[in-house]
């Protein structure tokens, strides 16, 4: 298949593209990729549209952002001991065997 590739002028904040230049050259070493990392910007959000798009369709409620007090509240309550007190007692068995 073959790709057929776009020139494309854009008018970006300045401290905006001074970041994204930044965060290329530490991820690759090199600015040459930065077509490449803005493809993949693009990319991803396409994508995430599409499964949004594809949750709406199935009528599926699909909330993008949580607070932390409501990721607290969706947490499943702790069952059986603390794994502290099960780490304990497997290294307390551990040593138990290495002594003479």
């Amino acid at each position: 298949m073959a790709v057929y590739l776009k020139k494309v002028s854009l008018y970006l904040d300045e401290q905006l593209w001074t970041r994204f230049k930044e965060a290329v050259l530490m991820r690759h070493g090199t600015l040459r990729k930065l077509s490449s990392e803005g493809e993949n910007l693009l990319q991803t959000l396409i994508s995430d549209e599409n499964i949004e798009n594809a949750f709406k369709k199935m009528n599926i409620n699909m909330r993008v952002v949580f607070s932390p007090e409501e990721m607290k509240r969706g947490r499943p309550e702790p069952q059986g001991p603390p794994s502290e007190s099960l780490i304990r007692g497997i290294r307390e068995k551990r040593v138990a065997k290495d002594l003479p």
